[in-house]
This record gives C-alpha cells, structure tokens and sequence, in this order.
C-alpha cells in the first residue's frame, strides 16, 4: 500500500512537471530565489563539514560560475557587488595549491569581474600562477593513484576548474600559450578517462573496469563538470577554430548519450547507467546537463525539436525541488562517486549549477538581456532606487541597441520585421520606415546630445550621424531620399517630420545650426510641404505645428492662418480634467500626445509667439498633475489600453514637464510622479522580452501581434522614447530631487479600500483598489467593424469592458473565449463570435457606471450595462435586449501562466458553480449570481501579451426572450495568490430584486444597492 502511494504522488509529481510550461520571468524568479537564499547562507555549513568552506574552494568557485552569470541577468549590479566584495577579500589570488585544478575554479570570477570593470589588478594574480605554472609544468602522472597526483587533471572534475580558466586568460591577453597549454592537458585527460563507447568519462582511473550491478560507473555530477566546463571553453573559442571543434565533437557526443540516459522524472541518475540502483533525484548533476544541452540549443549545435522537451523536462524536475524558502535540495554533499542525495540537503556547487542552467533556459525560452541598474540611490528613491543618472543610463541602454544596427554614418536605424501587422509589406515603404528610425530615436539622443554632444556609440559620432542622415533626406541620389509632398495626402511622411521638428527645437545647436544655408532651405521647403495642408482630425494637427513652428522660429514663410487654425482644432479637443478626445476615441494619446505636445510646443514656441493659446494648453495641462496619477498601480505600472500600446513607457511622459509649471504646483507630489515615471520604465525595460534584436518589440512585453497597428514598423516604438525628453529639465528640478514615495497611493488612498472618480466632460471613470494596488478605468468607443479603415478602432484596444493594471487584455480569437468582454454568437460567416465593441456611455450615478452595448451583426440585439466596483472585483447588473434567442458569453480578466501553471478550483456558493483560477501572483474567482446557465475555464494559447498559456472563466447563456428574466448579475473577483476566498467573500449578492428597470441588490454585508435602467 506504501509503495501504491508513492507511485500515485511520482505520477502526481511528473504529470505537474510536464503539464508546467517555463517562460522567462518564471525562469528567472526562481534563479533569484535561489541566488538570494544562497547568498544569505553562503557561510552556512555544508557537506557534513564543521566549517564554511573557504571563500577560494572549489565549491564556491563554482557557485560563483553561476552567480556571475545570474548577475547578467539581475535587476540591478548587487549580484556584481557581492562578488566583487569576495574577490577584494581574497586580494585577487587563487586558492593555496599552486597545481591543484580545484584552487584554480576562482579565476573564472575573477576574469569575469575584470571584463565586467576592466580593473587588471583583479586578473594579476591569477595571471602570475598561471605563469608559473606554465614555465614550470608539473612532473606527476596522468593517473590519480590513490589520490596522490593531483597536479594534473588527473579527475574528470578538473576539466571544469581549470581550463576555462586558462582559455579565458588566453581571449584577454591574447598569449597563445595559455591555450596551448590547457589543450595538451585536456587531451591527456580525455584520453585517459573518456570511454569512446559509452560517450561519457570516468571520474578517475580507479572506476576504469569497474561494474555496480553490472553497469559502468559513471557518476553524474562528474560528467555534469565536464558536460558544462565544456560550453564555458567553447563560449571563449570562435566557431569553426580548432579548439572549438575539439570541445565540439566531444559536447555533441555527450550530449547524444545524455538524453538517452535521462530519467522519467527529468534528472539524470547519480550512476548515469545505474536508475534502479540510484533512484534519489539529484540536483547538481542535473542542473549541469540542463545548463550544458539549453547552451547547445541556443548556440544552434542542438536541434531543439529534439533537444528542447528533455531541458524542459529536467528545468520542471530542479525547480519542483525548490524549498519554499529559495533552498536547491537534493544536492548530492561532497564526494567523487554515486551515492546518497536529501530533500532538506544542499551544497553551494548545486547553486551555483542551477544558475548556470537558469541562464541559458532563460535564453531557450524567450529571456533577453535587460536594463540593469547599477548603484541604485534607495535613499534617495527607496521604491525603484532611480535617478535622474540611472535614465540616462537607460536612455544609453536604447540606444546602443539602435547602434547596434550602424557602422558608418551611411547605415539606417532599419531594424527586423517583426509580427504579421507592421510595415513594410512593400518596398516603397522602405524610406518612410527608415525616417520612423532615424526621427524616433532622436527623442533618445536629442536630451543625451544637449548634455553631450560629443556623444558615440558603437564608434560612431552620434551628432554627426543624425546630421548626416537629415541630410541624406535631401540627397535625390540616396536610398533614404524623401519626396516633397505630391497630392494632398501627407501620410506618415508628416508624422516623422513633426517628430523632427521637435528634435531640431531641442537641439539646433547639433541638427540645424552647422547646415549650409542652401541645406537649410531645400530641407525647409520639403519639410513644410507636409505639413502645409490637410491632415487627420486627431492630434496629427501637432505635427504640422511642430513644423510650421520651427521654420517659423528659423525665419521662413510659413502658412500662419493654418498653423493658428491647427493650435485652436487641438484645443477643441479637450474635455476637462486632464482629458483630450482623439477621434473618436480616449486613450494614452490624450496624455504622450496632446498633454506632450502642448506644453513642449509652449516652451518651444508657444509663450513667445502665441502666448493666449499657451496659456490655454497649459490650463489644459495642469489639471494632469491631479488626476493622472490615479491611473497607475501602486508599483508604478500602467493600464494596456489604447491602440499604439507599443509606445508604453511613453505614457509617463506628462509628469517631468509639470516641471515647466513648479510654481503653479506648489502642493504637486513630484516625488510620486518620479516614483511612477521610473516604475512603468521599469515595467518594460526590465521584462525579459521587452527587448529583441537589441530592440524594443511591437507588442506590450514582448511582440504581440494584437496590439500592433499596420502603421507601425520596427522603428515605430522609439514613440515610447518620448520619456526621455524629461532629461531635459534641470537637474535641481523638484521631478528629480524629492524623495521618491508611493504617491496618491500612500497620501489619498491610504485608508481606502475603494476609490472612484468619475470624469463627466470625457464620460471616463478610474478606479483604484487598494486591496492589490491596481488601477483600473472604463471608457466606450462606438466605432463599427464594417466598412471602416482602421479595424482597431473596434479591437481589444477599445472593446474591454474595463482595463486593469494588473490583468493585462487578452486578445479576441476565433474560438469566441470572451475576456472582460461580452460576446455574441452570430451567423455572420466572418465574424461568427462577436465581440462587444459598440459601446455608448448612459451615465455615473452612485457609484454605477452605466454603457449600453449594441451588436453590430444581430438586429435588435443590446445590453444595458451597469459595473459596480467592489474593494475585491467587480459586480456587473447587466440587461438584455432581444427580439431573438441569442447566445451569449461573458469573461473575466484573464490570468497570464507567468508561473508556469494555473491551478483551477470549482466551488457551489447558494447552489451555484462558481470557477476560480490561480497563477501563483493573483487569484479570479467568477461567481454567476443569476441569469447564466453554464460556467467554464478556457485555457488558450498566443493571445495573451505575456506567456503564451493563459485562463479565463467564461459564463454562457442562451438568451429567450419568451422567458421572463433579462438580467444577469455577475460577480468577477479577485485577490492576491496565497489565502482562499471564504465563502463570504464569493457569496456577495444574498438576494436580487427585479421589478420592471429597477434592479434591486441585497447583500450578504446587509447593505443594498439599486440599479436603474
């Protein structure tokens, strides 16, 4: 019966681990949890030892391996920080046997800390050993005897100690003699200990010819030091060269065997041929093969078809044996052969292995290199430790990644195609989308050129660049060359321009000023051509301003009838309280757009040539300061909302230039909107795939076709650079110098729990919930599918019910899951599931926000729609109105498997089904009070903006109109991971009361609620 039992939980155990997907923000949470707790108990004693190894070991050496490799991958240079202080206590120097391989593992730290700083003094030492040891070779023999030859590599563990060591010092000083060196005494070592038939090496000769229940004896962690010491040599040889090719034949033929020999459960066993016997999962071998395969995948010797299932499958079996507390179990202690392995037991090697594989499984799945913050100021920022040094460093970060792409001033900032959506599709997009590149990422240079504008990068003149490039605009004979305006269409031609308009404003000086003057004049005479005519009703009319403004400014004939008629339609688009309408629609253009634009237009040019429609925009503008803080969570991060999403960060933009205003923000929390501004850059510049190919992806976090619009190329998220703008304010300005604090949510919302505030000239409503620190804001586009231009404008950038800081939108798909959404089923062939997207505001009354949505494809078919925050959700009355029986569906938020998995329970509250679901961060529970008929969870792939997998619970109902009830009352709620709901708190509605438009709610707290239609 005990045995069944066990059976039952391993079945349990590895239906879990191949049912658990990775992505790389669970891949590197978890190498940060084990990171942290080693580093806590780095002087812990371990192996059965009465002392802490010596920070020289060889079982700190390799941790350290690890622990630099996770340091490339942190947040901030702690990680660096923490093995730098080692370094500095051991004076640089390797550990005390001058030959033994074991006390040469610390040099890898060491010439991984001199590449990080480039100080000598930390590689000096370990050069003076290797010297020594080169000009005096030791004598001993290749066998180990007995453990009396250990001058050479006379154990297979060696070859992870000491030759990446040398192969190292061999790149950086570029002495042959160092490979030359390591290359004759590895091939003694695998001559004497690689078995050709097995394909995988002895420990030492003493297990040559031996057998343990009939099989070779091949223990698993040392074959783990060989397997991963190789992919340390071959990252330090070119591909192709000799030394490269020898580990290359060796890795693959490992790595052949390894995948054969892999265990059920996803490690490996402690006698590799031996599972029966050494049945005891164990870690460090594990992690080794892990760390070593994921390389080969990534470094393209590995088919991942192949390959890839087996990392997985050993990634899923380390991490299952991770305490809660950040502890690797199941490290075998010290020792030379198979042997014994304990959940509660673990070793710093193990560590130190895992975080080598972590750092290529990152990789395999998606991670890319992040903004890291070095030094950060907690003292003076104690939320984010961001300064006004650490955006620079970021503004740095983006674009050496657009240099990336430049080696003369002649190669465009062009960048990959990424998705299905963007441009181009056709060759003649090709000039337009290289200005997008070369007038977006100015908004990056432009604030870093006015500091410096002796700028390089990548060795290249950054001013000279952008001037050359401006000038190759011009240049009839040149690929980049753009047409005056022909017809009266400017297209995305003007956008560009009016973003290059703004840069010059900014820094004449670098882009204007040293052009001839016949430079000047045919570049005046192309750029106003664009923007001397017609333009989109929405805040394009800027860009023709920007434009029309400078040359103004420059002295030329401009069109000022239509650049003053262009000022006054912009301001006919605002709405109070801080709110421009964008035809048709809101969204973050009435903050990175009008909110931008007119306070950087009147600094530029406004208060000096029009100073009453200046002094309008900032009127407009200062209104932002007290109800735009509202709509970001309290870590700082923003809603996804809107179309143009992929311009992210450059939602924060409003708050640094309130800073033109101090005087009139005398009680202004500049402090919290720092706090903001650095979180949502934060958000995206630290999310493992925010970045690809150097640069930001068309997406949210990463690419996601979705959220992308057919106007926007590669280069088009340089719009989010925007932000950066802020470095032009002073740097004793009040945005950068207060004390960094949490801002509306630790002053106004403090001792809520809920808060609503409803904005009546733009119709919006933002609410905050304190209990998970999210913001969230309803608002309604009516803009039909049929016949229109522009499909986003009824997309899931519009069509939510409500958007959320903390759950970000699932897309619609053809399946017809509905996600925040109601969804119609229709007999339309294209468009078989409808999603509600016809919205029309009714109105705000005691704290109800009422819509009314209309399908587009079924006639006579609406939903009288009413959302009541709750401090824990959201409770919908909802009404139908059909002439048919319809079918309909409503969605919850959806959950992202950021974790890997989602657990799901069903629960009867009152004699009703109700789902929840769980990632391990958030918790939704979806309670139908009345009016469904069926409750179900749908997990889908690919429509999601942060993991592929994702859950929502939907609720269904086939709609009769013969039959008496037309409401359906829907409680969607949700709570952090870690504590149940209670049935109260799932049982909300105790009884609902409907008599003809009035709907009246009972609940269980015994307070009520009406509702009327």
């Amino acid at each position: 019966m005990k045995n069944l039992l066990v059976l039952i939980v391993l079945i349990g155990n590895l239906f879990s681990m191949q049912a658990q997907s990775i992505n790389p923000i669970l891949v590197r949470n978890e190498m940060q949890r084990v990171a942290d707790w080693q580093i806590e108990h780095f002087r812990d004693t371990y192996s059965g030892r009465k002392k802490p190894h010596h920070i020289a070991d060889w079982t700190n050496g390799a941790l350290y391996v690890g622990m630099v490799k996770y340091a490339k991958m942190a947040k901030d240079d702690r990680y660096w920080k923490w093995l730098k202080e080692i370094g500095e206590q051991q004076n640089w120097k390797l550990h005390w046997r001058k030959y033994m391989a074991d006390d040469h593992t610390i040099g890898q730290m060491y010439l991984e800390l001199y590449r990080k700083y480039g100080d000598s003094a930390m590689m000096k030492p370990t050069i003076k050993s290797f010297e020594y040891i080169i000009n005096n070779p030791s004598k001993e023999p290749i066998t180990l005897d007995k453990y009396k030859h250990l001058e050479r590599w006379t154990w297979c563990d060696a070859l992870f100690m000491a030759p990446p060591v040398l192969a190292k010092l061999g790149k950086e000083t570029g002495d042959k003699k160092y490979t030359d060196f390591m290359m004759k005494e590895y091939k003694a070592t695998r001559d004497h200990l690689f078995d050709a038939e097995e394909n995988l090496f002895y420990r030492d000769n003493s297990y040559i010819g031996k057998l343990d229940d009939g099989n070779k004896i091949f223990w698993a962690r040392g074959n783990g030091w060989v397997f991963g010491g190789l992919t340390l040599l071959m990252d330090e040889y070119e591909p192709g060269s000799k030394e490269y090719e020898y580990f290359k034949d060796i890795y693959l033929k490992m790595a052949k065997k390894i995948i054969e020999i892999q265990t059920p459960e996803g490690h490996w066993a402690m006698s590799l041929l031996g599972q029966k016997k050494y049945p005891t999962p164990e870690t460090s071998g594990t992690s080794f093969f892990t760390f070593g395969l994921a390389w080969g995948i990534n470094n393209g010797l590995l088919d991942a078809k192949t390959y890839q299932p087996h990392v997985e499958k050993a990634w899923n079996c380390l991490t299952s044996h991770i305490t809660k507390e950040g502890m690797l179990g199941y490290v075998q202690p010290i020792g030379a052969a198979p042997g014994k392995a304990w959940a509660d037991k673990t070793e710093v090697y193990g560590s130190g292995a895992f975080l080598a594989a972590g750092s290529e499984v990152y990789k395999m799945v998606g991670g890319q290199p992040i903004f890291q913050l070095s030094e950060p100021n907690y003292k003076k920022s104690p939320k984010t430790g961001m300064t006004r040094k650490h955006w620079k460093e970021a503004a740095l970060y983006m674009l050496d990644g657009a240099f990336s792409y430049v080696n003369s001033n002649d190669d465009a900032l062009k960048f990959p195609k990424i998705g299905t959506v963007g441009y181009p599709k056709w060759d003649s997009q090709i000039p337009v989308e290289k200005l997008e590149g070369l007038s977006r990422t100015l908004f990056v240079a432009a604030p870093l050129l006015k500091e410096n504008p002796n700028l390089k990068i990548n060795g290249i003149d950054i001013a000279a660049y952008y001037r050359q490039n401006i000038l190759n605009l011009i240049d009839e004979e040149h690929p980049s060359f753009i047409k005056d305006k022909v017809g009266n269409w400017p297209g995305q031609t003007l956008v560009e321009f009016g973003a290059l308009s703004m840069s010059m404003f900014m820094i004449p000086e670098v882009l204007w000023d040293p052009l001839t003057k016949t430079q000047k004049d045919v570049l005046a005479k192309k750029m106003i051509s664009y923007a001397d005519g017609p333009t989109v009703p929405s805040n394009w009319k800027f860009f023709n301003i920007f434009v029309l403004s400078f040359f103004k400014d420059q002295g030329y004939q401009v069109n000022e009838t239509l650049l003053v008629d262009y000022l006054n339609k912009s301001l006919e688009h605002y709405r109070g309280d801080g709110w421009y309408n964008d035809n048709p629609a809101y969204d973050y253009y009435s903050m990175w757009a009008f909110q931008m634009y007119g306070p950087v237009w009147n600094e530029l040019f406004g208060n000096k040539y029009y100073p009453e429609i200046a002094k309008k925009f900032k009127e407009n503008f200062l209104p932002v300061a007290e109800n735009y803080p509202y709509m970001f969570s309290e870590n700082g991060e923003m809603i996804m909302w809107g179309r143009s999403i992929t311009y992210r960060l450059a939602s924060v933009s409003p708050f640094p230039l309130l800073g033109f205003y101090e005087d009139d923000l005398q009680d202004a929390n500049w402090g919290g909107f720092r706090r903001t501004a650095s979180g949502v850059l934060l958000q995206f510049l630290q999310h493992p795939e925010f970045m690809k190919d150097n640069v930001p992806t068309l997406g949210f976090y990463g690419a996601f076709d979705p959220s992308t619009q057919p106007y926007s190329c590669r280069g088009s998220v340089f719009w989010m650079a925007k932000s950066f703008l802020s470095l032009l304010s002073p740097e004793g300005s009040k945005f950068w110098n207060e004390e960094e604090n949490n801002g509306v949510w630790e002053n106004e919302l403090k001792n809520t729990t809920i808060t609503n505030r409803f904005y009546e000239g733009s119709e919006i409503m933002v609410t905050n919930y304190k209990n998970i620190g999210a913001s969230e804001i309803r608002a309604w586009c009516n803009v039909p599918r049929a016949g229109i231009k522009e499909p986003f404008r009824s997309s899931e950038n519009y069509n939510k019910l409500s958007y959320n800081s903390a759950f970000p939108w699932q897309a619609d798909n053809t399946a017809g899951t509905a996600s925040m959404n109601y969804v119609f089923k229709t007999n339309n062939a294209e468009y078989p599931f409808e999603s509600g997207h016809i919205y029309d505001f009714i109105k705000f009354e005691d704290n109800a926000y009422y819509r009314k949505l209309t399908s587009e494809y079924i006639d006579n078919v609406a939903i009288q729609l009413a959302d009541i925050p709750l401090e824990n959700g959201i409770l919908r009355v909802d009404k139908i109105e059909a002439d048919k029986e319809v079918s309909i569906s409503l969605g919850h938020y959806s959950l992202a498997h950021i974790n890997g998995f989602i657990s799901k329970k069903e629960r009867t509250i009152n004699g009703k089904e109700v789902h929840i679901i769980d990632n391990g961060k958030y918790q939704l529970a979806l309670v139908p009070v009345i009016g469904w008929n069926e409750i179900k969870t749908i997990t889908s792939n690919n429509i999601h903006p942060e993991t592929k997998e994702s859950t929502v619970i939907n609720v269904v109902d086939i709609y009769n109109p013969l039959e008496k009830n037309n409401i359906y009352v829907t409680a969607m709620l949700w709570k952090k991971s870690g504590i149940d709901f209670t049935d109260k708190e799932l049982n909300i509605v105790k009884k609902v009361n409907v008599k003809k438009d009035k709907i009246r709610l009972y609940f269980t707290d015994k307070s009520k609620k009406e509702i009327k239609f």
